[in-house]
């Protein structure tokens, strides 16, 4: 998956609104969700280009990072609109954002978009690959001064112990020093600043 095309795109989105791509709902949040969202596919054995992908649009269409109920479903919405052709979205996609989309089969798209939809949401979900979703934002709320509780974050708990909690919670405190910069910079196509966040 072109992860730095997807990344590319939908900074534009958050340009667009004019807010700061470091701050509390950018790159950083992105980057810890997506690697939150890893580690937990890679031992329950769920998707893991749908977890990096919601890590990428989760909160791409956010209008502010304060009050917005319907960034989830303007992600969601945005991913249908990509998925089935429609020239006239407001948030065009490249050509490799759309041939991303295209690839997911029809089952992970689902889910994909049903974890867009509603990862702010009181759902609590049965799906695996849209629980690991949840679980690994969740698991980013220290970053906001919210200690993750395992029954909310809905991530497996056999894998979401106190302990990966914990780790979590030191990943946010940390920002993004602990990253491999090669592999952030492989995979997304830039450098960490060190003013971020």
């Amino acid at each position: 998956m072109n992860e730095s095309a997807i990344l590319a795109n939908n900074l534009g989105h958050v340009r667009r609104n004019r807010m700061n791509i470091w701050g509390v709902h950018g790159i950083a949040h992105w980057w810890r969700v997506r690697h939150n969202g890893l580690l937990i596919a890679d031992q329950i054995g769920v998707d893991p280009t749908v977890v990096t992908m919601f890590a990428l649009c989760h909160d791409a269409f956010r209008q502010n990072d304060y009050t917005d109920p319907e960034h989830g479903p303007r992600a969601a919405a945005w991913l249908e609109s990509v998925r089935s052709g429609d020239p006239c979205h407001e948030h065009p996609a490249s050509d490799e954002v759309r041939d991303v989309v295209a690839g997911f089969d029809q089952e992970a798209f689902t889910s994909l978009v049903i974890a867009c939809r509603k990862h702010t949401s009181r759902h609590v979900p049965e799906n695996p690959t849209i629980a690991t979703c949840f679980a690994a934002d969740r698991l980013d709320l220290w970053r906001v001064g919210t200690r993750p509780i395992a029954k909310f974050t809905y991530g497996d708990p056999s894998v979401v112990t106190q302990a990966f909690i914990e780790d979590a919670m030191h990943r946010s405190e940390a920002r993004l020093t602990w990253v491999d910069e090669s592999e952030f910079r492989s995979k997304w196509g830039m450098t960490i600043p060190p003013d971020h966040e």
